[in-house]
């Protein structure tokens, strides 16, 4: 009910008003219409709103927070998961195989049985296979005919020339087991057969061109001087490098990796 002399709000079983000290009349009601709440009520409605508010904004934050920490602890666990499954594949990679002593001398184009291979190099697009050579080479991609020279620098056992296809950038964060893999300081002549370079994938960055190109053969009486990766059986794994160029200028390998690590995102 309410005053009828200072019409404050009143508790409806009091009989004189706290704030006047005025009898109350017992047959006052409230009147919801006329109701008019006090500024100290006023006051306090706003003072609990604005704890309401502080009180959802701080859950808000608080969530946002936990979020995060999940989040970046997720990404932690899942880049040592990665982290995990690079090294192992790097140690499957590096798996010892037992080579020949290897003879630097040996010209293998005068091996008959290695002439009498298919030591065409083939382009696949994934649908047509063609044989690229030294007369043709130009009618295909600037990518492709680096890859047809580095493919004639490993079989001449040119180990000059191939240390100069790869970026000074190309082995950093790589362990020094898949670096020896690569990079080399001396291989014999390689007995190269049944090769094929294939497209994989290609995207322009600005005024550079990143293209992966998978590089399959297998290598007759493999001495371990150049892959050591590869059993002496003629042993095949896939090798992607990836290249980089600026738009019809040098072209050099940017990452090298074998073909499964590229599938996994290992690299």
């Amino acid at each position: 009910m309410t005053c009828p002399k200072c019409k404050k709000h009143l508790n409806d079983n009091i009989n004189f008003c706290p704030y006047c000290q005025t009898k109350v009349n017992e047959q006052t009601t409230f009147d919801p219409a006329n109701f008019k709440p006090s500024q100290e009520e006023i006051i306090l409605r706003k003072e609990k709103k604005k704890k309401i508010l502080l009180i959802a904004v701080l859950v808000v934050i608080g969530m946002f927070l936990i979020l995060g920490i999940l989040t970046l602890a997720a990404s932690g666990i899942n880049y040592n998961i990665k982290e995990q499954q690079r090294r192992a594949a790097e140690q499957k990679t590096m798996r010892s195989f037992v080579y020949p002593t290897p003879d630097y001398g040996f010209n293998i184009f005068e091996d008959e049985k290695y002439m009498g291979l298919d030591r065409n190099v083939w382009v696949s697009d994934g649908v047509m296979r063609t044989v690229i050579k030294e007369d043709n080479k130009t009618s295909y991609s600037p990518e492709l005919q680096f890859m047809y020279d580095v493919i004639n620098y490993i079989i001449n056992g040119d180990y000059t020339e191939y240390n100069k296809i790869f970026t000074e950038s190309c082995f950093e964060g790589v362990s020094d087991e898949m670096k020896r893999l690569f990079e080399k300081e001396q291989f014999t002549m390689q007995q190269l057969f049944e090769i094929e370079l294939e497209y994989l994938h290609s995207r322009e960055e600005g005024s550079l061109v990143y293209t992966d190109i998978m590089l399959t053969y297998r290598i007759r009486n493999n001495n371990g001087t150049f892959r050591n990766d590869l059993d002496f059986e003629d042993g095949a794994r896939p090798v992607v490098y990836a290249l980089v160029s600026d738009r019809g200028g040098e072209i050099k390998t940017e990452k090298i990796m074998t073909y499964s690590m590229y599938l996994s995102g290992l690299y």
